[in-house]
C-alpha cells in the first residue's frame, strides 16, 4: 500500500495534480506515461523482495532500429546484487523473463535479453551478487549464497514487483532462460524456488561434474612440461577418423555425428609409430583421447559422471583443451579448481601437479546443485506448482560435457518412476555438433522461447525442436532473433526428446528438417 501511495502522489504531482495516472492507466498494453517510469525511483520494493532495495536509475530509453522503447530500471538489492530491468513502454505481452548469466558473472549482461524485449517481454538480468572477475568472491559467505541461488531469486521477485507497479497489473507468465552458469541458475530455481517461474529453459548447466570433467580432460592432455599431447594436427586426424567411422550412422554424410553414444570408434585403431606422425596417433595420444571420452574417474576406476566429451566434438577441443602459443581456453577454469585444494599439504599449483588419485574430485557451492530430495521431491514441487522445465545440452559441447544435463535428467527419471512421469513437465533435448551453448558445425539456433510459450500457455509439450544452422551467428552474449529468414538458414534438423536421435529418411533434401525421422 505504501509503494502504491508513493507512486500515486508522484504521478499526481507530475500531472499538475489533475489526475492519478497509475489509477487510471487501464489497459496495460497502452503506452505507459514517462512519469510512471520516473516514479519507480522513489518507490520502495524492499517488502516485495524481502531485502533492502535501492532504485538507482529509472529512465525512459527511446526506441532504436533494433529495440523498442523501454523503461530502464537499475537497482541494488542488499548486500551487493545489481539488477537491471527493462519494461517495454507499449505492447507488453504480460510476460516477464529473467535471463541467466555466463561464467562467474559479476556483471550485467542485458544483451542476453534483447530478443525477448523485441518480443515485448519485461526482462531482467542480475550480476549474481558480486562484481569480481575470479572465484575469490566465493570466500565471502553472503556473496557465495547469492551466486549459488539467492541473487536469481530476489532479482526475480523485484522484476515481478517492478513490472506490477509499472503496468498496474501482475504478469501473466514468468520465464527463465540461461545457458552454462545460466543453466545452473535455471535448474537451481526449479529445485529451490518452485513458484518463481512458469517455464524454465536451462542449457548446458555448469554444475555437478562439469568443472571436474574440464580439469580431467585438460590434465589428461597436458604433459609435465605443460605442452599438449593432442596438438592441432592430432586432433584433426582424430576428428576425421571419428567421422569416417560414425558420420553415416544417421544416414547422411554431412560432417555431423548425430548420436555419439552409438559411435563405437576406438582411437587405438588409428595408432602407428612416430615415423608416420601426421597420418595417425601415437599411443600416448590415443590413450589421452580415450581418457577425454571416458571422463573423470575415481581412483578405483569407476566413473564420476556418465561420460566425458563426446565423439564427434573433437574440433572444439582446439579452443578449450589445447595449448599452442596461447593458454588453452579452459586453463583459467582449471586454476580456479586448484583453489579447492588449498587446505591440503603441498596443494597442486599447476595443472600438471594435479593427481586425481590423491586430490579426489571436490565439488563446492559455486558449481553444485541443491539436493534433489528423496524421490525427486524438490522437482516434484516444481511440477505441482505447474512449472515446465526444458533442459538442453549439446553432444559436442567443448566446455561442459553433456553428462552435466544427462545425469540430472536420468537421476530424476529413476527417482520419479520413468520418462513417462517426467514428460508432462520435464524434457531434455541434446543437440548434435553444437559447441558450448552455440557454434560448431551443427545447428545452434533454436527458438526455445516460442517452444516454452506453447508448452506453458497452450499446454502443448514439445515432442521435438527445430534447430537451424544460420549463415551468421549473433554477437557474443546475445540470442538469435526469431523468426530467421529463409536466406539466413543453411540447414535445419529436428531435435527429439532424449534419448531419441534424428535420422535422415532417405527421401528429399537432407538439409530440410522435414526429411528426418525419429530414430
Amino acid at each position: 500500500m505504501i509503494r502504491k501511495l508513493v507512486l500515486m502522489v508522484f504521478l499526481s504531482l507530475a500531472a499538475g495534480g489533475e489526475s492519478l495516472a497509475i489509477e487510471g492507466m487501464g489497459n496495460p498494453w497502452e503506452t505507459i506515461d514517462d512519469a510512471v517510469c520516473a516514479g519507480l525511483k522513489i518507490t520502495d520494493f524492499s517488502y516485495d523482495v524481502g531485502a533492502a532495495v535501492t532504485i538507482k536509475i529509472s529512465e525512459r530509453v527511446p526506441e532504436t532500429n533494433s529495440l523498442p522503447g523501454y523503461c530502464r530500471v537499475v537497482a541494488n538489492i542488499a548486500p551487493k546484487n545489481t539488477v537491471e530491468i527493462r519494461l517495454p513502454i507499449s505492447g507488453w505481452t504480460g510476460r516477464v523473463l529473467m535471463a541467466g548469466c555466463g561464467g562467474l558473472c559479476g556483471e550485467i549482461q542485458m544483451a542476453r535479453t534483447d530478443d525477448a524485449l523485441v518480443r515485448k517481454y519485461a526482462v531482467a538480468h542480475t550480476n549474481m551478487g558480486h562484481a569480481e572477475s575470479d572465484v575469490a568472491f566465493a570466500d565471502d559467505a553472503k556473496m557465495l549464497e547469492d551466486f549459488a541461488h539467492r541473487s536469481t531469486h530476489v532479482a526475480t521477485l523485484l522484476l515481478k514487483a517492478v513490472t506490477k507497479a509499472y503496468y498496474n497489473r501482475a504478469h501473466d507468465h514468468a520465464y527463465f532462460r540461461g545457458c552454462s552458469t545460466g543453466g545452473r541458475q535455471g535448474l537451481t530455481a526449479a529445485l529451490m524456488y518452485p513458484d518463481d517461474f512458469d517455464g524454465i529453459i536451462a542449457g548446458a548447466p555448469a554444475a555437478g561434474p562439469a568443472v571436474p570433467n574440464i580439469v580431467w580432460a585438460l590434465k589428461a592432455n597436458t604433459r609435465s612440461d605443460g605442452s599438449s599431447i593432442l596438438d592441432p594436427i592430432a586432433i584433426n586426424i582424430l576428428h576425421k577418423a571419428v567421422l569416417g567411422a560414425c558420420d553415416m550412422n544417421d544416414g547422411v554424410k554431412d560432417g555431423i555425428v548425430s548420436d555419439p553414444p552409438t559411435c563405437t570408434f576406438n582411437p587405438a585403431a588409428i595408432t602407428c609409430d612416430k615415423a608416420k606422425t601426421g597420418q595417425c596417433l601415437t599411443l600416448e595420444q590415443a590413450d589421452t583421447a580415450q581418457k577425454i571420452y571416458d571422463g573423470v574417474a575415481n581412483p578405483d576406476g569407476t566413473k564420476y559422471a556418465s561420460q566425458g566429451y563426446s565423439k564427434g566434438g573433437e574440433l572444439g577441443w582446439l579452443r578449450t583443451l589445447v595449448r599452442t602459443d596461447k593458454p588453452a581456453g579452459m586453463e583459467g577454469v582449471a586454476q580456479n579448481y586448484l583453489r579447492r585444494f588449498a587446505d591440503m599439504p603441498n596443494p597442486p599449483k599447476a595443472i600438471a601437479d594435479l593427481d586425481f588419485t590423491k586430490q579426489l574430485v571436490r565439488l563446492v557451492t559455486v558449481d553444485s546443485l541443491p539436493s534433489f530430495g528423496p524421490g525427486g521431491q524438490r522437482l516434484a514441487l516444481f511440477q505441482k506448482a505447474g512449472g515446465k522445465l526444458l533442459l538442453y545440452h549439446s553432444w559436442s559441447d567443448d566446455s561442459l560435457t553433456p553428462a552435466t544435463a544427462i545425469d540430472v535428467y536420468t537421476a530424476h527419471e529413476k527417482a520419479m518412476g520413468g520418462k513417462e512421469q517426467l514428460d508432462p513437465f520435464f524434457r531434455l533435448f541434446v543437440i548434435p555438433a553444437m559447441f558450448h551453448c552455440r557454434g560448431g558445425d551443427g545447428p545452434d539456433a533454436v527458438d526455445f522461447l516460442s517452444a516454452m510459450e506453447t508448452w506453458v500457455e497452450k499446454k502443448s509439450a514439445p515432442e521435438k525442436l527445430i534447430a537451424l544452422k544460420a549463415n551468421q551467428s549473433p554477437p557474443t552474449n546475445t540470442e538469435y532473433l526469431f523468426p530467421l529468414q529463409a536466406n539466413e538458414v543453411l540447414f535445419s534438423r529436428p531435435i527429439y526428446t532424449y534419448p531419441w536421435a534424428a535420422r535422415y529418411s532417405g527421401q528429399g533434401d537432407a538439409k530440410d528438417a522435414s526429411t528426418w525421422i525419429k530414430n
